[in-house]
């Protein structure tokens, strides 16, 4: 790997570390991290909890959630996803050397660079690993003698992410075309290596059955979905120039195969987010490369080469670049600051449907939740299993975000019934508001769950349990019933958890 080539790695690697302290956070990251903290413990996929995803990456995640993880943990996944990225790159940027015979450190620009794929490399998220297996196993291919290995590396990426298997199935072609049949089966055998290994994990922690029906039935009948029109725009407007060079050097192998792969991928896949439109990535840049290789021989001496490729490097990147600092305008902070406020109640059990807490315990089998799983599921089955959950937990915190928003009305009318809303305005805690009209008499309510509750309220006096109160008095509650009356003119009346639940 030339200079240049390893000089576009490490600026990439300050700006995505940089970056990664200002981009917004995807939910799908909290899921993510979520996952790897329950199998830190020793939780199961698709036995112990709902999961779509293989998990290959969130074993690899796991260790990095021991301990008393907190908000900041979620930055220090970001930066390993950094160093995810990094060494992709550098994996391309060997597999471009490898494939066309030169390097191209212009093209390792424009793709570290490519809105798409600086955004969602920094990203803690699965198919970052996965893309870093492909490179990998691309630079292996060319290699009969490393066919197994390069096998083992593409079987592997499956098992990360299972949509990454039309990248493995253009790999496969690769090494056909490369090889012939029977070199083949060394990448074969390679690839069968994790695929069994997992199934041997199901089977033996009894969520074989499970796992069948969440990563294959479920994921067969995913029923949301949307044109590849909108992210592949944002593809052509961030990298025009990558992805032009790229269709030019589709006529070789292998960028041909894996272009058709990575298309088919961004075709079928009911939901393809940007983070689908990475599979694209390996086939463009090769195919930019020999693109950029053949039009590099057409020039005078090397000094022209250096220069026209500056030049169309920098073109390039002037889009990208616009469009990044449109993405980095957008702050985690609000999120950062929600986390800390939540940790200050305490750590216990919390029920919300973003996962924001990930190193907190979540309720219910389904930990998360989002359009496409509600689609599938019956909303008042899912209320039930949820209230079941919260009632079992002795009423826990509730972050009313936007996806539980998605969830039942059934669900809604339990929490409006047992909690209030509270400052930050997504946390809701158990507890009642009482009309003035039932204080005018001796009133009896029967709070959801023991534990330290505050009252509060404007106007006249209030006893409860017949002494005199304040308001914004603390009281411990047992879970016997409280007799309260009140006197004079009484506004706002509510009786609140200040405190976890003991």
């Amino acid at each position: 790997m030339g200079r240049l080539s390893l000089l576009v790695i490490l600026l990439f690697g300050l700006s995505a570390t940089l970056s990664s302290r200002h981009l917004a956070f995807d939910d799908d990251e909290f899921q993510h991290a979520h996952m790897a903290w329950l199998l830190a413990r020793g939780e199961v996929p698709h036995r112990d909890f709902f999961e779509h995803h293989l998990p290959l990456y969130h074993f690899v995640l796991a260790p990095f959630t021991l301990g008393s993880p907190g908000p900041e943990r979620i930055l220090a996944l970001r930066l390993l996803s950094v160093c995810l990225a990094m060494g992709c790159l550098t994996a391309l940027a060997k597999a471009i050397r490898i494939w066309t015979g030169a390097d191209s450190p212009g093209i390792l620009a424009l793709t570290a660079f490519s809105p798409v794929f600086f955004i969602k490399m920094i990203e803690v998220r699965p198919e970052g690993f996965c893309l870093l297996l492909a490179c990998v196993a691309i630079a292996l291919l060319k290699n009969p003698k490393l066919l197994f290995l390069s096998g083992l590396l593409t079987g592997a990426m499956v098992m990360g992410s299972q949509k990454f298997v039309f990248l493995a199935a253009g790999l496969f072609f690769v090494a056909w075309r490369e090889h012939g049949f029977r070199p083949l089966l060394r990448f074969c055998g390679g690839g069968l290596v994790s695929p069994v290994l997992f199934l041997l994990y199901y089977l033996v922690t009894g969520a074989a059955g499970a796992a069948f029906q969440d990563l294959v039935i479920m994921n067969l009948h995913w029923q949301e979905s949307f044109s590849p029109a909108m992210y592949g725009g944002l593809l052509w407007s961030g990298s025009a120039l990558l992805t032009v060079s790229g269709l030019l050097g589709f006529a070789r192998k292998p960028p041909g195969i894996l272009l058709t792969a990575g298309f088919c991928a961004v075709m079928v896949v009911p939901i393809p987010f940007r983070q689908t439109f990475l599979m694209l990535y390996p086939g463009l840049a090769l195919g930019a490369a020999f693109t950029w290789k053949r039009f590099g021989e057409t020039l005078a001496n090397t000094k022209s080469q250096i220069a026209a490729g500056l030049c169309l490097s920098l073109l390039g990147l002037l889009p990208a670049l616009l469009i990044l600092k449109s993405d980095l305008q957008s702050t985690l902070s609000d999120d950062l600051t929600l986390m800390r406020q939540m940790d200050a109640r305490g750590s216990d059990p919390v029920f919300d449907g973003r996962c924001l807490l990930f190193y907190r315990e979540h309720l219910g089998h389904y930990p998360w939740m989002h359009q496409g799983l509600m689609m599938m599921l019956d909303p008042d089955d899912h209320a039930q299993q949820s209230i079941t959950a919260l009632t079992n937990a002795g009423y826990p915190d509730v972050l009313w975000d936007y996806r539980v928003d998605m969830m039942s009305p059934v669900l809604h009318r339990f929490i409006r019934e047992n909690y209030l809303p509270m400052t930050p305005a997504p946390l809701w805690v158990p507890g009642q508001q009482i009309d003035r009209s039932r204080l005018r008499d001796a009133t009896e309510i029967l709070l959801p769950a023991p534990g330290r509750y505050q009252v509060t309220w404007q106007g006249g006096t209030v006893q409860i349990d017949g002494q005199n109160m304040l308001s914004g008095q603390t009281i411990e509650v047992t879970g016997a019933p409280l007799r309260i009356q009140g006197n004079g003119f009484i506004r706002d009346f509510k009786i609140y958890r200040a405190e976890p639940r003991p």
